[in-house]
């Protein structure tokens, strides 16, 4: 009998959902320590700063941050070391790097602790430099399932803790994760028959509003980092104005709807994108159909707060299948590395610890 590895990535996306129920028994610890380090004094808002996957999941988290009365700040670590000498005493901030080691994010924790304003690193493990200037730090404590696999469930749980994070600094509970839950197994189910006969498509084009703008930008990273499809993201509206008129027929448009206004708006762009045979995907929700998408994944019900835990898979599965699509690894993503040249300048953009070193 033959014996098939299963896909290391796949493996990734699959735990989600145990990994959101363990993460319930440890969702107080966070809560707590929300409380502790993170409540902003008056008049004091609270910043999330980060790069790539950090930074989508803190705006992914806005909605539910602003429905437990915080005034919540995503902003991207080279903004906040261009305005950290702006912050307030009553401020506190959120750095989020899981290897701790991304160059900018490390200098705006530098900025922010110059500053003397009070912060948290958010890390996976010991921190690296990030760990060792934040005045605290929290591990998400997840473990890789192979080297170099492009973040699937290291993201989930970087929002489920900020979620968590962002409860207890409000004097909150933190989320019920049950309907979450549930819809990630449901998107998990479905994605697959959901894909069947996609042809590759010249580009893709995620696009959403307010804080599922968060997840739009990381599904179409992960498009990046999988594929050589061309990618953007976008606000439903404005991409009307700006991105429409230089798209091709024969991209892919993905709408993600976790609210029932988005999700009527959502329609009528599917509708008028129909009008030039573009293929439209929506991820929505029982309770927020786009009913003139050509395909869909329709979740079951979930908080609109909440909605990106569970979007987020189809697309993480979307980019997996296009990218095999063509002809390409999502487990290894050699093409990446293969590309000396490139892998190189890659980590003199971002990571000049790392130079050198493979990693």
């Amino acid at each position: 009998m033959t014996m098939t590895t299963p896909s290391p990535m796949r493996v990734d996306i699959a735990r989600q959902p145990d990994m959101l129920a363990a993460f319930a028994a440890r969702a107080e610890g966070f809560a707590a320590l929300g409380r502790k380090v993170l409540a902003p004094g008056d008049g004091g808002r609270l910043w999330i700063t980060g790069c790539g996957d950090g930074l989508f999941a803190a705006i992914a988290a806005s909605r539910w941050a602003t429905e437990c009365g915080l005034d919540w700040r995503p902003i991207g670590a080279m903004d906040m070391v261009l305005a950290a000498h702006r912050l307030r005493p009553s401020d506190r901030v959120i750095a989020i790097s899981m290897s701790g080691n991304v160059d900018r994010t490390v200098e705006a924790a530098r900025a922010v602790a110059a500053a003397g304003v009070t912060m948290l690193a958010l890390v996976n493990g010991n921190g690296g430099r990030l760990g060792e200037i934040a005045g605290a730090k929290i591990s998400l404590d997840l473990a890789d399932i192979a080297p170099f696999l492009c973040g699937t469930a290291s993201y989930t749980a970087t929002l489920t803790a900020l979620l968590a994070l962002a409860a207890g600094a409000a004097g909150r509970n933190p989320p019920d994760l049950a309907a979450p839950i549930a819809a990630q197994r449901a998107a998990l189910a479905a994605s697959d028959d959901a894909f069947a006969g996609l042809a590759v498509p010249t580009g893709v084009r995620v696009l959403s509003a307010d804080n599922d703008i968060g997840t739009a930008q990381y599904g179409t990273a992960k498009f990046v980092e999988l594929t050589r499809i061309p990618a953007w993201s976008g606000e439903l509206e404005e991409f009307a104005h700006s991105q429409y008129w230089a798209m091709p027929t024969q991209d892919l448009v993905v709408v993600l709807a976790g609210d029932a206004a988005l999700a009527a708006y959502a329609d009528e762009s599917c509708a008028a994108l129909g009008e030039l045979e573009v293929a439209t995907l929506a991820i929505d929700t029982l309770s927020t159909p786009v009913a003139r998408a050509t395909r869909h994944i329709t979740l079951p019900d979930v908080p609109p707060s909440l909605f990106a835990l569970a979007a987020c898979v189809p697309l993480q599965i979307l980019a997996n299948t296009l990218a095999r699509a063509s002809g390409l690894d999502p487990d290894t993503r050699t093409h990446l590395k293969s590309d000396a040249q490139r892998f190189k300048v890659s980590r003199m953009l971002t990571r000049r610890s790392l130079l050198g070193t493979g990693a």
